[in-house]
């Protein structure tokens, strides 16, 4: 009873009077018998007290539509995993008298919905989207007081330290970050103070528990997703060490290089993994980055980009004294191992010798070389193959993706900087990808998604074969093969004037078109084998076929990510399978055609029930259907595993 006391407001509504003369009491000065409010309405008091607010403020400012949708933006997770429920309240609340809000973190409240009423009424009281509603702004308030507190909250009437919204009611719900505990936000309904009732805390509890839920799933698919982009520098051999750390810079997975690489260079860490599982719904401390990462050379580090936004980075470390070759992620070279130029390039189909038998002539004539093809069909490859043979294959092969870095940022990476030249630079500066590719070859990939401003400043390198790091002024001669890759209709790009047309012609002196996969249906199978060679190579393990009711399935697949979509899943299925013949039971779900739906689509299934079961299939796929290794990756014992198998209607 004591909690329920500490968070309702319903001792306000026995005795508004009693709490009305408390409150002018304690303006005054005077000090308040004991037990005349709740102590944390008495707490928020002290607290506005304390801060000057004015008691009397008859209004709040509120952010200007830029600011707004700069907040919005950077909570925009958190306005995604409350759409559903936002969406509800629209139904829910309307003829209520009572409105929901999503409030950021700061206070500030991002959108609301419920009884049209009501909003149109909250306008009066900046109860609106834009308006700051935390305590040193508001005075006591469910969200203010919430967010203080870190707790669920009611405020009703009197209870309010300003005057102007004592005829409101209001009950809050703080949003927890489900694997850190922070604070991501809040949820609170508000109504005229005759609507006041406990359901409506109950809701907003209900509401932010949902958002949660929502967080927990937005994390792991895109931790899932982090894993999947990078699965291929950590399936061929190397002597790097490679650590791939999630947005925050929490390390999330190793190669079996790592440990001796950071020893042998003098740097001690911990590799310990974080494992989000273990942290789901706990009441523990937020968990920080890994110092690690902030021990390693910049020049190590890669951000993994997807949709235009770093979701994690990767670091790859050279073994000190061994020779590397320098490498950039593509999930082809699974396909590679120590075979160097087109050798690498698995494939019998017409199609494809067509296109190797190409791309061998064109390797031999020094000129740009423009590889065109659907994501995924290995146009890497294909550059690392011209380089490999052609007449710069004695110097270094520097690759950089255009796409998914800011204007500012592609152009540092480009033509490099001098110390100073902007804030946040590095000291003494940086050599650019094309001073670094002098005497080699600089490949980059998706070149169709460089600005339009700085397409005449490379036009420029080209033509002049001379470069300015940004910040200086005397130029810098260079000597470098071109080739540029790019999955867009080029001549649709210039014709629609986001790509110069002289650049276009510089750059595409000669054109190879790649085949998708689904061209070339008869190398799926010649491909797959392939890759089971080479996974059972690397990983020590027997060698797997394809059954032949797997292959027809693979053959009849569209492919739309090609190679590199047939590269996991044929790891996933590697992986998963405890026998020599890989069937379709070794697909992912979505993979095999009819099949049962999913046990997260059922609606009996809570949203962090469904995040634990995404997160235990993850760590079935990670360990490769190993149950005991997976007991002990998610830190529970293997009985509870079983359970939460049956529970979850989950298989290896």
């Amino acid at each position: 009873m004591t909690q329920l006391f500490l968070v309702k407001g319903s001792t306000a509504v026995e005795q508004p009077s009693r709490i009305a003369a408390a409150r002018d009491r304690m303006l005054s000065g005077a000090p308040l018998p004991l037990n005349t409010v709740r102590s944390v309405i008495e707490s928020s008091w002290q607290r506005c007290l304390a801060d000057d607010v004015d008691p009397r403020i008859q209004h709040r400012d509120c952010l200007n539509d830029n600011d707004l949708e700069q907040l919005r933006l950077q909570n925009e997770e958190l306005i995604s995993a409350s759409d559903i429920i936002m969406s509800e309240a629209h139904q829910l609340l309307a003829d209520s008298g009572t409105i929901m809000h999503l409030v950021a973190p700061t206070g500030v409240i991002l959108s609301c919905d419920g009884d049209p009423v009501t909003l149109d009424l909250a306008q009066d009281y900046s109860l609106v989207p834009g308006v700051d509603w935390q305590e040193q702004a508001a005075g006591t308030n469910a969200i203010g007081t919430a967010l203080s507190v870190n707790a669920s909250v009611q405020v009703h009437a009197y209870e309010h330290f300003c005057d102007d919204i004592s005829c409101w009611t209001c009950s809050a719900a703080v949003i927890r970050d489900p694997f850190t505990n922070a604070i991501r936000g809040a949820v609170n309904i508000s109504g005229l103070k005759h609507t006041q009732h406990d359901y409506c805390l109950a809701l907003a509890i209900s509401g932010a528990r949902r958002i949660e839920g929502q967080l927990a799933q937005f994390q792991l698919r895109r931790r899932d997703l982090l894993l999947g982009l990078t699965v291929d520098r950590f399936t061929r051999n190397t002597s790097d060490g490679v650590l791939l750390f999630d947005a925050n810079g929490r390390l999330v997975r190793t190669n079996n290089m790592a440990e001796r690489v950071l020893a042998v260079r003098g740097i001690n860490a911990e590799l310990s993994l974080y494992n989000p599982l273990s942290h789901l719904g706990s009441e523990s401390a937020v968990v920080e980055a890994t110092p690690l990462m902030k021990k390693l050379d910049l020049n190590w580090i890669e951000p993994v980009m997807h949709a235009g936004n770093a979701i994690g980075y990767l670091a790859v470390i050279p073994l000190p004294g061994a020779t590397q070759r320098q490498a950039t992620a593509s999930t082809a070279d699974v396909l590679s191992g120590e075979i160097l130029g087109f050798d690498r390039i698995a494939g019998c189909s017409p199609q494809i010798q067509t296109t190797v038998a190409q791309a061998r002539r064109l390797a031999q004539a020094p000129i740009p070389i423009l590889l065109q093809g659907e994501t995924g069909v290995g146009k890497e490859l294909f550059a690392r193959a011209i380089h490999e043979t052609g007449p710069t294959r004695d110097g270094k092969f520097v690759a950089l993706n255009c796409g998914g870095l800011s204007r500012d940022l592609l152009a540092a990476e480009l033509f490099g900087y001098t110390d100073g030249a902007f804030t946040g630079a590095r000291r003494g500066g940086m050599v650019g990808k094309i001073e670094a590719a002098n005497g080699g070859t600089l490949f980059l990939d998706e070149i169709g998604e460089m600005p339009l401003d700085l397409q005449p400043m490379f036009l420029r390198v080209l033509q002049e074969s001379e470069i300015c790091r940004v910040g200086e002024t005397t130029p810098r001669k260079v000597n470098f093969r071109l080739v540029a890759a790019t999955n867009r209709d080029m001549t649709q790009e210039v014709a629609e004037g986001r790509f110069r047309m002289d650049l276009y012609y510089r750059v595409s002196s000669m054109g190879l078109t790649i085949p998708p996969l689904r061209e070339r249906r008869d190398d799926i199978g010649y491909l797959a084998d392939f890759m089971l060679n080479q996974l059972a190579q690397e990983h020590g393990r027997p060698v797997k076929r394809l059954g032949a009711e797997l292959l027809s399935l693979l053959e009849a697949h569209d492919w739309p990510g090609n190679i590199r979509e047939l590269a996991n899943v044929v790891t996933t299925a590697f992986f998963l399978s405890e026998e020599d013949t890989l069937t379709p039971v070794d697909l992912p779900a979505d993979f095999r055609g009819a099949c049962p739906a999913p046990a997260g689509d059922d609606p009996a299934i809570s949203p962090l029930e469904r995040a634990e079961r995404e997160m235990i299939s993850q760590a079935i796929r990670e360990q490769g259907g190993n149950l005991t290794q997976v007991a002990k990756q998610l830190r529970i014992a293997k009985s509870t595993l079983y359970i939460k198998l049956k529970k979850y209607h989950i298989g290896r």
